[in-house]
């Protein structure tokens, strides 16, 4: 039988891996309906997103087997999640400044390209941060949300915790 963690998860993985392709394909898919074009700023930006929702992805599949029984897959996992850490960080800096030069060089305004380019971006920033540093979605689990309402505030998100543990024991074992 299922619990609502096991049910939690399965659907946390499964939403993140949908939105790899999702988010960002609507986002370009809106831009090129209102009539814009590629830039190298929504370009940055979608690949940005898809890379933090592959992190989400992976992430909770991940922790789902462990839940069923299956150690060997956050074993597996956890080293790789903390060896793109710094580079999806570049990828979210990198839409940051490709966004705001585009902004800064080109003029013009809010494109639909430039729309997009900047939602991506936020939404990798945000994935980035709820990932790899403090717990920003409370909505979804009555306890976050009584915890956060309560103003006992964010706390360490879960893969960096994963990964924390994981560093100490690795550098124990040296």
């Amino acid at each position: 039988m299922e619990g609502p963690v096991t049910r939690r998860l399965r659907a946390y993985w499964q939403l993140e891996a949908a939105n790899v392709l999702f988010v960002p394909g609507f986002a370009i898919g809106l831009v090129f309906w209102a009539g814009g074009t590629l830039t190298p700023a929504l370009v940055i930006a979608a690949i940005a997103c898809a890379a933090l929702l592959v992190v989400g992805a992976v992430y909770w599949r991940a922790a789902l087997r462990q839940l069923e029984g299956s150690r060997g897959a956050m074993a597996a996992w956890l080293p790789r999640l903390a060896a793109v850490e710094a580079p999806t960080l570049a990828l979210a800096v990198a839409a940051l400044i490709a966004t705001g030069a585009e902004f800064a060089l080109a003029g013009g305004g809010w494109t639909p390209a430039r729309i997009a380019a900047t939602s991506l971006t936020a939404l990798a920033v945000l994935e980035y941060v709820n990932y790899y540093r403090v717990q920003l979605q409370h909505f979804d689990n009555w306890a976050d949300f009584k915890r956060l309402v309560s103003g006992r505030g964010f706390r360490k998100a879960h893969l960096a915790r994963d990964i924390h543990v994981w560093r100490r024991r690795r550098r124990a074992v040296r």
